[in-house]
C-alpha cells in the first residue's frame, strides 16, 4: 500500500534567499536543534558548488520516543523509533531548483519519498512537494502511512517558519 503525500507551503521570501538559506551550512544545525525534535541530529552534510550553484544534500536522525508514539505503532513494534531523513536541493537556475526527500524507519518496513520543486509563488516562493509513503505491515499499513504523512506535512510547517525567522536573522 502506499499513500500520496502532495504539499504546497508558501514562504515570504524569494526563491534565491530560499535557495541560499537551504545550501547554508550553518542553515541544517539550527533547523534540526530548533524543530527536529529531542535527540535529533546532522548526521552527514554535503555541500558543492559556488553561490546559485551550489547543491546540498543532508541526512537527519529524528529519534521518537515510545512514549510519544500511537499505541498502532508500538503494537507492532516496540520502543521507539530512528528515522534517517534524507533531503537534497540541487542548483538554483534562477527561477527554480529541484529536489529530492526521503524517510527509512530503521527496523520498520516504511519509507517516504519524493521530489520537490522550488520556485516563485504567489507570496514570493514556493516549495511543491509531491510522494508517497509506503508501509508493509499488515492490517495496520494504511493507519501507519496516514501517521507518517499527516507528522511530516506537520513537520514541514514547522521547518517553514523556522527557515523564514532565519533568513530574516541572516540577510
Amino acid at each position: 500500500m502506499t499513500t500520496r503525500l502532495e504539499r504546497s507551503l508558501d514562504y515570504a521570501t524569494s526563491p534565491a534567499a530560499l535557495h541560499a538559506a537551504f545550501t547554508d551550512d550553518a542553515y541544517w544545525p539550527a533547523r534540526v536543534a530548533e524543530v527536529g525534535g529531542e535527540g535529533a541530529r546532522v548526521a552527514e552534510l554535503s555541500i558543492t558548488g559556488e553561490g546559485a550553484a551550489r547543491s546540498v544534500r543532508v541526512l537527519v536522525v529524528h529519534v521518537i520516543g515510545e512514549d510519544k508514539l500511537p499505541p498502532v505503532v508500538t503494537a507492532v513494534r516496540p520502543g521507539g523509533l530512528e528515522i534517517h531523513r534524507v533531503e537534497e536541493w540541487g542548483p538554483f537556475d534562477g527561477t527554480r531548483c529541484e529536489g529530492r526527500f526521503s524517510a527509512d524507519i530503521q527496523g520498520v518496513p516504511a519509507q517516504l519519498s519524493g521530489t520537490a520543486v522550488l520556485e516563485a509563488g504567489p507570496e514570493g516562493a514556493r516549495i511543491t512537494a509531491d510522494g508517497e509513503a509506503s508501509v508493509s505491515i499488515p492490517f495496520v499499513a494504511k493507519k501507519v502511512e496516514s501517521l507518517v504523512v499527516e507528522n511530516l506535512q506537520e513537520l514541514m510547517e514547522s521547518e517553514r517558519e523556522f527557515t523564514l525567522q532565519w533568513i530574516a536573522e541572516h540577510p
